[in-house]
């Protein structure tokens, strides 16, 4: 028999496996906010979610190479649910090797994780 796969809405919460939005909004918010006072714009905001409820907030500003030089930089904000602390980097990238090196990290605050309970297994 075919199983029926319901929007994550639509599903009963004991079923869930990826966060709602609903639930890690506010999470997301305060990390764009905190990312609009520390970074030059334009921003560009990542949102990952795990099927083990694990969700992660990632926006960065992308300084570009400029003439006569092979590196570019980005400066990140950065939250993961399961360390709930919100971190910054700016990093160097080699435009023609893609290597990239963290030259600077640093703690930004702290949010706990909104969602209580993880799916185990």
């Amino acid at each position: 028999m075919a199983q029926t796969h319901l929007s994550p809405e639509r599903q009963p919460s004991s079923e869930r496996i990826v966060p709602e939005m609903s639930t890690i909004g506010p999470v997301v918010d305060e990390v764009i906010d905190i990312a609009r006072h520390q970074l030059e714009r334009p921003i560009k905001v990542r949102l990952r979610t795990w099927e083990d409820r694990e969700f992660e907030v990632h926006v960065k500003h992308w300084y570009p190479a400029g003439s006569g030089n092979r590196y570019g930089y980005e400066a990140i904000v950065r939250y993961h649910s399961d360390q709930e602390v919100i971190k910054g980097f700016l990093t160097e990238k080699d435009t023609i090797d893609d290597e990239r090196e963290v030259l600077l990290e640093m703690e930004l605050g702290h949010i706990p994780d909104p969602i209580t309970r993880k799916n185990e297994g």
